[in-house]
């Protein structure tokens, strides 16, 4: 049974291994990717650990751009979802 006895948090926090993984093969510095995207380079940081639930707010936008979860529009608007699948993590190349 797959799935069995993993809860969200170790599967967010295996996501944002596998993504600090793309970030050091594709040699991209996370200080930088942060910098230039406007966020505050510690709570990147603090994403990828996974150690946040990046339910609103800045950390949230973070895990969008970095794929760790999908854009979903806020409730009552007509927005379309845009998926951010992981293999397409925003300015870093596969």
């Amino acid at each position: 049974m797959s799935g069995v006895g993993v809860t969200h948090s170790e599967s967010q926090k295996a996501r944002a291994r596998r993504i600090r993984e793309r970030f050091v093969a594709s040699g991209t510095n996370i200080s930088e990717w942060a910098r230039e995207r406007g966020f505050s380079v510690s709570l990147v940081q603090s994403v990828l650990q996974g150690d946040r639930p990046c339910r609103r707010g800045e950390s949230h936008r973070i895990a969008v751009a970095l794929g760790l979860k999908d854009e979903v529009p806020a409730p009552g608007t007509d927005v379309p979802v845009r998926s951010t699948a992981p293999d397409r993590l925003e300015g870093v190349r596969p």
